[in-house]
């Protein structure tokens, strides 16, 4: 049964008949990635009757995957709060379909809910593993999660078992930024050198650079660090910070002339940036 759980990208057509029954229906929108159709006739169904377990899981995956993809928080979170109120309802059945995934949605539902339900996302997601259901992002999520409270050492655990399932560009980012802020410096620069090797993402690859570039400022390699801040102004010349830094790493080599010109070309593009003003006007 978790199979229609798990598949949301399936390909195949499917034709809704008039007699078919509720439950029926109510997979193959989801099965469809109907959300707005599947909100609407599970909530009809839960006006009948408010404890169908299956209009209760229905309603509360469709608003959630509705609401994860609204832009602004205030769209977002009405969604949010209505997919956790049906799964907590369903969650209290003793013989709920969907077990595991119901642990798993209520705990990304509470992770997007902010930093104050942090604890609450751990609980269900950990909940959902202890039942045999790992969803494709969970251990990211646990990672996000824990990372949020500082406890990077079990943060690292879960991203390094999420890098296992589904390596990305973005993960060993993460990756890499949380084992800088446990100061494992050598991890942190290896997963930064491969974010930038695989990325085709310029924002992640200036992410990377920028964090490659502080490594090699406080190890004193200062060729290392120049060239990092080069790359970056090579995808993004509009970049006031790397002309800072470059600024930085010219007056700490001692030359003063070549680090007020690069101070000024990021007073230029950004006449408020403060780093700049404090080192031209101080």
């Amino acid at each position: 049964m978790l199979f229609f759980f798990l598949r949301q990208n399936g390909t195949d057509t499917v034709i809704v008949r008039k007699d078919i029954n509720p439950r029926e229906k109510m997979i193959s929108l989801w099965e469809e990635q109907q959300y707005t159709d599947l909100i609407k006739f599970s909530s009809e169904l839960l006006e009948k009757n408010p404890m169908d377990p299956y209009a209760l899981v229905f309603c509360g995956f469709a608003n959630f995957y509705e609401g994860v993809g609204k832009y602004s928080l205030e769209d977002k979170i009405q969604y949010i709060d209505r997919a956790v109120i049906c799964l907590r309802k369903a969650d209290i059945l003793e013989n709920k379909p969907f077990a595991g995934g119901i642990k798993y949605v209520l705990g990304k539902s509470y992770y997007h809910k902010g930093r104050f339900y942090v604890d609450t996302s751990i609980s269900y997601l950990e909940q959902s593993l202890a039942l045999g259901y790992s969803g494709e992002d969970t251990y990211e999520y646990l990672g996000l999660a824990y990372s949020e409270l500082e406890r990077y050492e079990k943060s690292i655990d879960y991203f390094n078992k999420a890098v296992e399932i589904h390596p990305s560009d973005l993960l060993f980012l993460t990756l890499a930024q949380t084992y800088f802020e446990t100061g494992q410096i050598d991890l942190a620069e290896e997963y930064l050198i491969r974010t930038v090797n695989r990325t085709k993402d310029n924002n992640l690859e200036e992410k990377s650079r920028f964090l490659l570039g502080k490594i090699y400022l406080e190890r004193n390699e200062f060729l290392k660090a120049e060239d990092q801040y080069r790359k970056i102004l090579e995808n993004n010349d509009n970049s006031a910070d790397a002309h800072y830094y470059l600024g930085v790493i010219y007056d700490t080599m001692g030359d003063r002339v070549k680090a007020r010109a690069e101070w000024r070309l990021s007073l230029r593009i950004d006449p408020s940036h403060y780093g700049a003003r404090l080192k031209l006007y101080n």
